[in-house]
């Protein structure tokens, strides 16, 4: 059986039960509002761009772009899963890497003179970093926190049964390795999820491509 551990991915449920592959869901993970998110639509005309690295950072950007009156923004993404959120809500990324990661996005981003990232508390320090390092005044404004849910009896059991777990952020590495000492397969979505799974005692298949599509080669690699 493979588990997902976002709580959020159905249709990549559905892509491998077309497959006839067994799998489930448990989100380790849960998102609350921080009172940084109040000030995002105040802050969102100051700035040349807005970096956004995560969907639950993408969705309070739309929120706060829609509170502001919608003004004409510059975003850019961290990958395409980021991006279609976005899109979706009618803003569409300006700039989208070629490898969704932090590094990947600091590398290729746009010259600007100013930069607001919208991030959540546990997002690395990589994207400031590496616009700082070419001269990007950079202000990190963080709309969310990220806790470990409570789980059920139920959930623990399918975290127990799990032959492959697919993995989507280190801190739903920490989360899984808190409530159970098995040690399946992990699919790994990026290097940072991939080197805390590999830290956690997990056997890891690493997504070539970072990203969800990647990941999903990653499981089915993973799988006996």
């Amino acid at each position: 059986m493979v588990l997902l551990t976002r709580g959020k991915d159905r249709a990549l449920l559905e892509r491998l039960a077309a497959l006839g592959i067994e799998a489930a869901e448990v989100a380790l993970l849960e998102q609350v509002d921080l009172p940084g998110l109040q000030a995002l639509p105040g802050r969102l005309r100051a700035a040349d761009w807005v970096a956004v690295t995560s969907k639950e950072g993408a969705k309070r950007l739309l929120w706060a772009w829609e509170r502001a009156g919608r003004p004409p923004l510059k975003v850019a993404a961290v990958g395409e899963g980021t991006g279609e959120v976005l899109r979706r809500g009618g803003l569409s990324p300006a700039f989208l890497p070629p490898r969704a990661t932090a590094k990947d996005l600091a590398l290729g981003f746009p010259q600007a003179q100013r930069v607001l990232f919208v991030a959540g508390d546990l997002a690395g320090k990589d994207l400031e970093e590496g616009l700082r390092d070419r001269g990007m005044e950079v202000e990190r404004l963080e709309v969310y926190a990220t806790r470990e849910r409570e789980l059920s009896p139920e959930e623990v059991g399918l975290l127990r049964a799990a032959q492959v777990v697919a993995f989507f952020s280190p801190s739903g590495v920490r989360a899984y390795a808190r409530w159970t000492e098995r040690r399946p397969k992990a699919a790994c979505m990026g290097p940072s999820t991939a080197k805390e799974a590999l830290a956690a005692g997990f056997p890891v298949v690493e997504a070539e491509v970072p990203g969800l599509e990647g990941l999903f080669h990653a499981i089915l690699r993973a799988l006996p």
